[in-house]
């Protein structure tokens, strides 16, 4: 008679019994875990909208900064033509070579420090949507491997 009931099988999880407790665990950590990866990505996405803002800002500054390059350019170039006559009439042209060689050197320095700049915030931008969705990946996947290995 023992064996006969030790040899009974059940048909389905029972509210007592360990198996339904595993299910009930895995769904709620199932629904956390989903209801937890939600929440990042909108702060994920949050921080991508508020970044892009900031870049955009950032953008209108140095468009504003090279049209003030573009005008103090214009001016240079006008003074140099100037400058150019001037100096052809007293027969210093070394002078004059000098003045358009600094200018230009210095504009092509200054176009290219704005240039590194959005590269460097665009690297780190990457850089940190990439580290926030594999970190939430590999912490979700070890919750769901721990659970199953529990239960």
């Amino acid at each position: 008679m023992h064996m006969f009931f030790m040899n009974v099988k059940r048909i389905g999880p029972w509210p007592n019994s360990k198996e339904w407790y595993c299910t009930n665990i895995i769904i709620l950590i199932i629904i956390i875990g989903n209801i937890i990866i939600i929440i990042i990505i909108i702060i994920i996405l949050i921080i991508i909208i508020i970044l892009i803002i900031i870049i955009f800002i950032i953008a209108t500054i140095v468009i504003i900064i090279i049209i003030i390059i573009i005008i103090i350019t214009i001016i240079t170039i006008i003074i140099t033509i100037i400058a150019i006559i001037i100096i052809i009439i007293i027969n210093n042209i070394i002078i004059i070579i000098t003045i358009i060689s600094i200018t230009i050197l210095l504009l092509l320095l200054l176009s290219s420090l704005f240039f590194f700049f959005f590269l460097l915030l665009f690297v780190v931008l990457i850089v940190v949507v990439v580290v926030v969705v594999v970190v939430v990946v590999v912490v979700v996947v070890v919750v769901v491997v721990v659970v199953v290995f529990l239960c």
